[in-house]
């Protein structure tokens, strides 16, 4: 800062010639004080380092409006709270905005990494509480489905029996039907042979020179007896007795022919009789069977019930244990989310902690309090004063680029 022009002196007026000398110096003289020296933006760096921070990792701005905070506010903080300009004072204020806005960042943060710890700890509780009705559930449905597998195999086996009983009932009708045949087959047989035999031995319708057709017929009525379990002299009785024409017989033959003709007639009855007994057993056993086939269907009808249950049975159990490791997956998550979720919340808090520290350093430049002087630190700082050489000298210090004059009084009343 140049010094005001003095007034003309009475009896000489000289410009007096800056001489430039270390601050340090031991020759200074005493006399006026210097004046204090302007501190550019670029001494107070590491000072406004902390504001410099709290904009950069913050605040939320332009790329504009950083850049021109970042060039004013360290001007202005270092202006003392007093002597500000109202554009300083704008420029402090516009900060202050932004660090209002950047606060309120950092409580909904902190608020939102709370709500988000609480909502975790809530469906982990819910989660738990969810995976205890989850395993009662499985260990009922377990139950029901055990009781629908003995249903079912009980079933099944009531099945299988009934099955077995009806092909038995079936095999028992089959046969039955089997023997009503073959008897009946055999009477008509039976009685077909009589009717060719008997007839012509009985009438002696044979000529002496069929002899040997005679023969063959008394043969086959001998069979005939046999076959109708008649005794062995009915048997030798009847071939004599055939042999002779009716005319010729004796009485012992007469009552030989009668006894064969009834013995004849009392199989062909027994068998007729043997007939009826074996259709009344066949209609007996299809009866049974008809029964039985009733009580298979009853039991198939059951048993693909019980299999219909068991297969809902063990589904349900199936998504009830599915569920179960649902829930238990779900839990498993839980511990490294929360973790995450702590540590998301404590990092908030701790960047809310830096904030609150260098807004403190913010708010501490800000509302520094004026000094009575500024102390110009002799470290890095080449400041020059000028002393008079002679009476009249003028005196000059330049501070860190800045000139500064100062008028220093001569002897004998000179004005410097």
């Amino acid at each position: 800062v140049a010094s005001s022009p003095r007034p003309p002196q009475q009896g000489r007026s000289m410009t007096m010639a800056a001489k430039r000398t270390s601050i340090s110096s031991s020759k200074r003289t005493v006399g006026r004080p210097a004046k204090v020296a302007k501190v550019t933006p670029s001494s107070g760096a590491d000072k406004f380092a902390p504001v410099m921070r709290l904009m950069s990792e913050y605040c939320s701005l332009s790329e504009s409006c950083t850049s021109m905070l970042a060039s004013a506010l360290p001007v202005a903080l270092q202006t003392n709270k007093e002597g500000r300009h109202a554009f300083e004072n704008s420029v402090i204020k516009a900060f202050e905005d932004a660090c209002g806005d950047a606060e309120k960042e950092c409580m909904s943060a902190i608020e939102a990494a709370k709500v988000a710890c609480s909502k975790h700890q809530e469906e982990k509780a819910g989660s738990v509480a969810n995976l205890e009705l989850a395993e009662r559930n499985a260990a009922k449905a377990l139950e029901q489905k055990n009781a629908a597998q003995g249903f079912h195999d009980q079933k099944q086996a009531e099945k299988e029996k009934a099955e077995t009983a009806l092909k038995g009932a079936e095999q028992a009708s089959e046969a039955s039907k089997a023997e009503v045949q073959e008897v009946s087959s055999k009477r008509e047989a039976f009685e077909a042979e009589v009717e060719q035999v008997l007839p012509a031995l009985k009438e002696g319708n044979f000529a002496p020179k069929d002899w040997r057709l005679r023969q063959k017929a008394i043969a086959r009525l001998s069979h005939l007896l046999e076959q109708s379990d008649a005794p062995e002299s009915m048997v030798a009785g009847a071939q004599l007795a055939f042999k002779d024409k009716p005319e010729s017989r004796g009485q012992f033959a007469v009552k030989t022919v009668e006894a064969t003709e009834a013995c004849l007639k009392t199989y062909s009855q027994a068998l007729a009789q043997a007939i009826i007994g074996a259709s009344e057993k066949s209609e007996e056993l299809r009866g049974d069977m008809v029964a039985k086939e009733e009580v298979a269907k009853a039991s198939q009808s059951e048993y693909e019930a019980a299999m219909d249950a068991l297969i809902t049975a063990d589904n349900e159990w199936a998504d009830a244990e599915s569920e179960v490791v649902g829930f238990k997956k779900s839990i498993q998550g839980f511990g490294p989310r929360g973790e995450d979720l702590e540590v998301e919340l404590r990092g908030s808090q701790t960047s809310f902690e830096r904030f609150q520290e260098l807004m403190g350093q913010f708010e501490s430049l800000r509302d520094q309090l004026p000094a009575p002087a500024l102390e110009v630190a002799a470290e890095g700082v080449e400041a020059t004063t000028s002393t008079p050489a002679a009476e009249g000298e003028e005196a000059e210090v330049p501070v860190e680029g800045a000139e500064a004059t100062t008028s220093m009084p001569a002897a004998g009343g000179e004005q410097a």
